[in-house]
């Protein structure tokens, strides 16, 4: 449990995050299903990168995450770029005085993961009842095999007719 103290010292929010600390301090919180993000104190980074097993393209889930924390002031908008690691994206976050910066970073990261699982949760859903539809179709979606005639030809090719749009021309 990583506990977080913004604005007045009466205030804390307290965020729950599958995280751990690395050797050189950095905070790697490893909760969103398809990427893992770095808070690095030394640099004043976060780094987001793919998880191992992401097989398509998360480059979606990195950007809006970098745009969040950009329009929450957290970040600078300007220094969102590729980093170092293939497919991983960072930006600096702004230094504040009144305010840990990195704890303000880490408590809008948990808001980012908490919103996004919701979201996905949802799209995983929608993806196995679709593809439920396909393969186990209701009465009113199938017909029993025999149902329909049968005819020789059907739809719009012909059977033995071949259609070459060049054939005769040079």
């Amino acid at each position: 449990m990583i506990k977080i103290q913004i604005g007045e010292p009466a205030a804390h929010a307290t965020v729950e995050l599958k995280a751990r600390r690395g050797l050189d301090g950095s905070l790697l919180i490893m909760d969103h299903q398809k990427i893992d993000i770095a808070v690095v104190p030394s640099s004043m980074k976060i780094t987001t990168f793919p998880k191992t097993t992401a097989t398509e393209d998360v480059y979606d889930f990195q950007n809006r995450l970098l745009e969040l924390l950009a329009d929450k002031g957290i970040i600078d908008r300007a220094t969102i770029q590729g980093g170092n690691v293939f497919r991983s994206l960072e930006a600096k976050v702004f230094e504040n005085d009144q305010v840990n910066s990195l704890q303000a970073a880490t408590f809008v990261i948990a808001e980012f993961i908490q919103t996004e699982s919701e979201h996905e949760r949802i799209a995983d859903e929608y993806e196995k009842n679709l593809e439920d539809m396909f393969v186990h179709p209701s009465d009113r979606d199938s017909t029993e095999f025999g149902e329909v005639p049968q005819y020789a030809e059907k739809g719009s090719m012909r059977p033995g007719y071949y259609y070459y749009p060049l054939r005769n021309r040079y």
